[in-house]
Parts: structure tokens; sequence; C-alpha cells
């Protein structure tokens, strides 16, 4: 019998050192040190006020990784690095890094959390209790949202509807992508105190703010304000609750759309069986460590539970990888 190769699970095993590199090398600014000028390790080590010989090895990391390349003893950065990784750059994924650094550490307590069943983490923190990690949180979910959010924005169709209701909409991105795509439609973010505090920023950095407005909303306590919503919203929200409470929203959106009205989810959901895929049932796991109640949910299930609350399924929509999202397209039919 040939022997098994447990290589697969070596690999596995140390797959986090990739990711800690790359969260080390972005928390302590080594791709803005090389973009501003700082291209030799001694040079490097100074700006990041680091210790040169631990420099000089997370430096070789970042060349492992093809992320910096280096010539007669000077650092430059790839053309990857220097157009997601360096902060001044229009499409950097620096703020959804430095939110993946507050969740990184979480993640070895999973067993822990396993055994629980709950997560130690206060999710008040990055939702208002801290203003500087919800910052963080609020611009990490918007840095995803401007890749994520052009591909999910050219699925949804909302020819013919004038007032969207963008429920737990965070940074309102989606929102402000939609009213540039249908110059008619006006948008409501509504989310946490907190959370509108900082989107209000980023709709004026978007030029959205005239057609945006960001509404405080709590959707465990709150109903929907009572404007003329013809079309709902849903996204990256879901996976963060249990079942019963994805049925409440539904029903509080059925509530106050009129019959025609439409709802749109977008979301990583899983297979109907539940079995994968991979990305969706990781980041389902994400969610465990990181909320009380996360969790990823599939098609079926909301199907049905769209059906219980008076809508009816049209049509659904996967984006492949590295986007990963699924989108449910339903409309109120009683």
């Amino acid at each position: 019998m040939t022997p098994l190769d447990p290589a697969p699970l070596i690999s596995m095993a140390t797959a986090y050192w990739n990711s800690a590199t790359l969260i080390a090398a972005v928390k302590l600014g080594v791709f803005d040190a090389i973009a501003q000028g700082s291209t030799q390790l001694d040079d490097i080590a100074h700006k990041l006020n680091a210790d040169k010989i631990a420099t000089d090895a997370l430096l070789t990391a970042l060349l492992a990784l093809d992320l910096l390349e280096r010539s007669e003893g000077h650092y430059r950065n790839t053309a990857l690095s220097q157009t997601y990784l360096v902060s001044d750059q229009p499409q950097s994924l620096k703020g959804a890094l430095l939110y993946n650094a507050d969740v990184y550490p979480l993640w070895g307590h999973l067993g822990d959390v396993v055994q629980r069943g709950d997560t130690k983490r206060d999710p008040w923190a990055y939702l208002g209790g801290d203003l500087e990690q919800t910052r963080r949180f609020v611009y990490g979910m918007h840095h995803r949202a401007l890749g994520v959010g052009r591909a999910v924005s050219n699925v949804i169709n909302l020819a013919g509807v004038h007032y969207l209701a963008d429920v737990g909409g965070g940074p309102g991105t989606y929102s402000a992508l939609l009213c540039q795509k249908y110059p008619s439609l006006r948008a409501d973010v509504l989310d946490l105190p907190a959370v509108v505090g900082v989107a209000e920023e980023i709709m004026v950095q978007m030029e959205a703010s005239e057609k945006v407005s960001c509404l405080a909303y709590d959707y465990y306590k709150d109903d929907l304000p009572e404007n003329p919503y013809d079309a709902a919203l849903i996204s990256g929200v879901l996976h963060r609750e249990q079942p019963a409470q994805v049925q409440m929203m539904f029903n509080s959106i059925s509530k106050r759309l009129p019959i025609g009205g439409q709802l749109w989810i977008s979301d990583v959901m899983l297979n109907d069986d539940r079995t994968g895929p991979l990305f969706g049932a990781m980041f389902a796991l994400n969610m465990r460590v990181l909320s009380h109640d996360g969790r990823c949910h599939s098609v079926a299930e909301q199907k049905s539970w769209l059906n219980d609350a008076g809508f009816e399924v049209l049509n659904t929509h996967r984006l492949p990888p590295p986007i990963n999202y699924t989108l449910i397209h339903a409309q109120k039919v009683r």
C-alpha cells in the first residue's frame, strides 16, 4: 500500500503563516514606506521603528510571497501590492485588511467557541462601543464592497424602482453604486448610529450624499421607517443571524413593501445540503468566532422563509470566486 502523503495536513496547519505575514506588513506600513521612498533595509526598518534583523526576515517573507521585489538592495512593491496595499491608492484594501487584523486573533479560540457555542468577543466593540474599531470595521466593509459591490450591482436590476431601503447597509457603498447606476433612484442606508455616522463620511467621498440618506436603525427592535420604499436590499447582513432573526427581518420588510415590491438578498451562502462550498463553510466559521449568532444560510432555506413572508423568489445568481456571493431576487406577492 502506498503511504498516505501528510503534506496537505502540514499545508493546512501552517497556512496562517502567510496571512499573519500579510497582516503584519499592512499594520506596520511596509508597503506605504516603500511607496514613499524608503527602499533599503535600514531605511525601511527606521521608517517602521522596527528591529532591523526582524524587518529583514519580514521583507524576505514578502519577497517569497511575491508581494515585494528586490534589485541591488532596493525593495519595491509589486504591481499587486502597489495597487491594493498602499493607503492612498484608489483600490486600496488596507482598511479591509486592518479589519481582518482585528478578527485574526479570534480564530485561535475556535475550539473554545465550538465548545461554548458562542464567542467571547462583544460585537458591540465594532458596532459603536469602540469608535476606532467601528471606523476600521465600516471602512473595511467599504473597501471590500467597492470590489464586490461593482459585481453585485451589475446583477441587481432596479429599473423602475424609486426608493430603496438598504437594510443593515453598513458603509452605504451598495446604495451609492446603485444610485450611480440608476439616476432616478434614491436610497436610505439603515444601520446602527455609530455605523451610519461613518457611512455619512463615505457618502460624501463617493459624491452620493444628495441621493443617499443614512438613518439610524436597529433591526432587532425598530420598524422600518414609514417611507414609500418600493424595493429593499439586504447585503452582507444575514450571515450574522440565526434563522429566527432572518425570518423576522423578512417579515418586517414584507410589511413595509407594497405588492410587487422587490427584495434583493446578497450574501455568502451555502449549498442546499449545507456541505460547502469551502469558502462559504469557512466564512460561516469566521462568523461564529466573530459574532454571537453567525451562520451562513442556503438558498433553499431562504426561499422557504421568503415564501412564508409573502415573497416569491424570481431567480438566483451565483457569482464566481473570488467574489463568492449569491444573490436572491424576490418579489412581494401577498
